[in-house]
């Protein structure tokens, strides 16, 4: 199955310094809260990053689907959270029904693709929180931080909405065949991660639904481009905490890295990994910098499964099927 995005951008790094302005303004609470206590603010600049991936609409009232996207990264953390609480093999086989619902609904509606490029990914990543406190927090965090992002997109004036003619909607069947391929994959990625014993079993299954994509050149791209894009940022983070920086130069460099994500968030290279997993290893390293190599290992290894398994179900095995069906 291929689909075709005209719209796809042609630079491997794309950079805008309107995006790069508005990703500043976002940043504004996380780097006053991390002058004050670093604890509290970097988790704030993560809440912000989904809203600096999206474009600024022009119509004021469009813009509301800033608030609308972190609400829905919100909750699917908070179910993957929830369904974390279950055995290991319900928890997959509840993965593998999410994908295949988000599938089937980007297929009956434009509006659908949201769930399945966002919903079920962060649904898969929470399948690391253990307690309902922590699932929470990240819901309300995600939530917080759209609703703030989209009251400072207002501040930009409005303009005309580009015109385009509606998407055409993928076959169901292709699109249920496919959800249920990824979803596998993603399930398989999580009894994997489970089975070592880490303690983050959900960065493997988000990592394989993040590349996950129909197209099989652009699954590639983004499979390789989201391991790269983990070691930097993995490496980044324990650079700046092994500098031992005061509150005051981390908040800068808070602000500077969320900057960065929304000024190249059109980049045809899948960079936006390494933000994330800056602001991720920032917050888990803070208290235990000793744990720095097995964390690195950890999320690069569980990158590596994720993204294999990806592979192996978004190109692999059709590719094999259709191999079979000629023969």
């Amino acid at each position: 199955m291929t689909t075709v995005n005209a719209d796809a951008p042609t630079r491997a790094v794309v950079w805008s310094w309107p995006d790069a302005a508005r990703g500043l303004l976002y940043a504004v609470p996380a780097a006053a809260a991390t002058a004050v206590d670093p604890a509290n603010g970097v988790p704030l600049a993560l809440g912000v990053l989904p809203a600096c991936l999206l474009p600024l609409p022009g119509p004021r009232r469009a813009r509301l689907v800033i608030a609308l996207v972190g609400v829905v990264c919100g909750a699917s953390l908070f179910v993957g959270g929830a369904l974390a609480h279950l055995p290991a093999v319900p928890t997959a086989l509840a993965l593998v029904a999410v994908v295949l619902a988000a599938a089937d609904a980007s297929a009956r509606r434009a509006g659908g693709r949201l769930l399945l490029v966002l919903a079920a990914p962060l649904t898969a990543a929470g399948l690391s929180y253990d307690d309902w406190a922590t699932s929470a927090a990240a819901a309300l965090l995600l939530t917080a931080g759209a609703t703030y992002a989209w009251a400072v997109s207002l501040l930009w004036p409005a303009r005309p909405g580009a015109r385009r003619p509606p998407a055409d909607l993928p076959a169901r069947h292709e699109m249920v065949r496919y959800g249920l391929l990824l979803g596998t994959g993603a399930g398989l990625a999580y009894l994997v991660a489970s089975r070592l014993g880490v303690d983050h079993p959900g960065w493997a299954p988000a990592a394989c639904l993040l590349v996950a994509r129909p197209d099989a050149g652009l699954l590639w791209l983004r499979a390789v481009g989201r391991v790269i894009a983990v070691i930097i940022g993995a490496l980044g983070a324990v650079a700046v905490l092994a500098a031992e920086l005061p509150p005051a130069v981390l908040a800068v460099i808070v602000a500077l890295v969320v900057s960065i994500a929304a000024a190249t968030r059109a980049s045809r290279w899948y960079i936006t990994s390494a933000f994330t997993t800056f602001f991720v290893f920032v917050m888990l390293l803070q208290s235990h910098p000793e744990q720095a190599s097995q964390k690195v290992g950890e999320r690069v290894g569980e990158t590596v499964i994720g993204v294999g398994l990806a592979v192996l179900f978004g190109i692999g095995l059709p590719a094999l099927f259709l191999r079979t069906r000629k023969v």
